[in-house]
């Protein structure tokens, strides 16, 4: 694993961790709300796998997250990040292209998608609009400092920094989300991992589900009983299907 710097269209510094592997196929992992390029551990464990299987793996922090240079984060932002990530890595002479995205990051995934994307996977993603209030317990004093100032601060347990800032526009950003109309631009097999378990995962499922019918030809839904959003209990589980997936899928040559 190497760790790397490259800049996004506004010339923020992101970090990341590349997983070099033999092959020109390449998979962009993106960590979901409040979190890193490790994903809790996540994505070290899985990219470390993916990487024994042949596959080259980019995990990175976007703007105002883990190493990356510091920004008051929303939706669009990390967008940019997104597509300088693979922008990066079609300067590391990739051919083939595959996403992975945790919750927010599956959101980004979707909407990032362009036609040289292969297939994805997609864990307890953001598919639709979802009331802010669901995602996280917003304190009310937190709210009101982002009604006044236009922005609130986060502090993480993270290994690299230990606030994070968040711009008024995403709390508008969770409950604006056109499903029909990101999902309309999409033309992949994706796999959509969701759980049973918890109040934000058990929303989660049933948001994808109302939507199932727009996701692209050969998508597939699972879900995994007793698995809360993090799946912190099913990794082994999900590395496998997730594998298995890559491997009908994701063709190395």
């Amino acid at each position: 694993m190497e760790r790397i710097t490259f800049k996004n269209e506004t010339g923020l510094t992101l970090v990341g961790h590349f997983y070099a592997a033999p092959s020109k196929a390449i998979i962009i992992m993106t960590h979901g709300f409040l979190s890193n390029k490790s994903s809790s551990g996540r994505f070290d464990r899985f990219a470390l796998k993916l990487q024994q299987n042949g596959y080259n793996v980019l995990t990175y922090d976007c703007g105002g997250y883990g190493e990356s240079d510091d920004t008051a984060i929303h939706f669009e932002k990390q967008v940019t990040d997104l597509r300088a990530a693979k922008q990066y890595s079609q300067q590391l002479g990739m051919e083939k292209f595959a996403f992975w995205g945790h919750s927010l990051g599956g959101r980004l995934s979707l909407t990032c998608y362009d036609t040289d994307i292969e297939t994805m996977i997609l864990t307890g993603p953001v598919t639709g609009a979802i009331a802010y209030q669901h995602v996280d317990n917003f304190s009310k004093e937190q709210v009101a400092q982002c009604e006044s100032s236009g922005s609130m601060i986060f502090y993480v347990d993270d290994p690299w920094r230990t606030e994070i800032v968040l711009d008024k526009q995403m709390l508008l950003d969770f409950d604006q989300m056109d499903q029909a109309a990101t999902l309309q631009k999409v033309d992949c097999p994706i796999l959509i991992i969701h759980g049973t378990e918890g109040d934000l995962e058990q929303e989660l499922t049933q948001i994808t589900k109302q939507g199932l019918d727009l996701f692209p030809k050969g998508t597939k839904m699972i879900e995994l009983d007793g698995a809360d959003h993090g799946f912190m209990e099913q990794l082994n589980e999900i590395e496998t299907l997730g594998l298995h997936w890559l491997h009908e899928h994701f063709q190395l040559n």
